[in-house]
């Protein structure tokens, strides 16, 4: 791992996490095993945690209500960037939140829009966050391949930093 300070690496997170449309949100179940479901994190920048919106009536909301520890992850393979943020879950049905997160492609999973009662939000207050930036075309990794093949340097493979948030 580099020597880059925490704010370097949570600027870099910051930049990394705003990247992306959808992420993995992995939590508890019932059953005490990890359930994994995409979902697209609400509003435009990463703030501390993550909004999601979903139904009040769906396992998710009773896992994260059970056992509020969560992670949320991102991958995009062909730019070959990397996060883990792992976090706490919490549920709101507070109405002026989810009126603030809300976008028009969001009637398309919610019949009655924003003013549906059933729509509530899962908020995953980020802890701590990993990441890896790696280079991204076929081109550049071979650049970077030669690098390391020639200096020994294996952290000129990606840039990868570890957060407390």
């Amino acid at each position: 791992m580099n020597d880059k300070n925490q704010a370097e690496q949570h600027e870099k997170l910051v930049k990394l996490i705003n990247k992306f449309g959808t992420a993995m949100l992995t939590i508890r179940g019932a059953d005490g095993s990890m359930h994994s479901r995409p979902m697209t994190p609400l509003g435009d920048d990463f703030d501390g945690g993550f909004w999601f919106a979903t139904e009040i009536d769906n396992a998710a909301v009773h896992d994260i209500q059970t056992n509020p520890e969560a992670n949320v992850s991102f991958m995009h393979e062909g730019d070959n960037h990397f996060i883990s943020v792992t976090g706490r879950g919490s549920v709101s049905q507070d109405r002026a939140q989810i009126a603030r997160l809300w976008s028009a492609p969001m009637n398309a999973f919610f019949k009655g829009g924003k003013d549906d009662p059933r729509v509530c939000l899962i908020r995953i207050d980020a802890q701590h966050a990993d990441y890896w930036d790696g280079p991204g075309n076929l081109l550049t990794k071979l650049v970077f391949f030669a690098t390391v093949a020639t200096t020994g340097n294996h952290e000129a493979l990606s840039d990868t930093g570890s957060v407390n948030l």
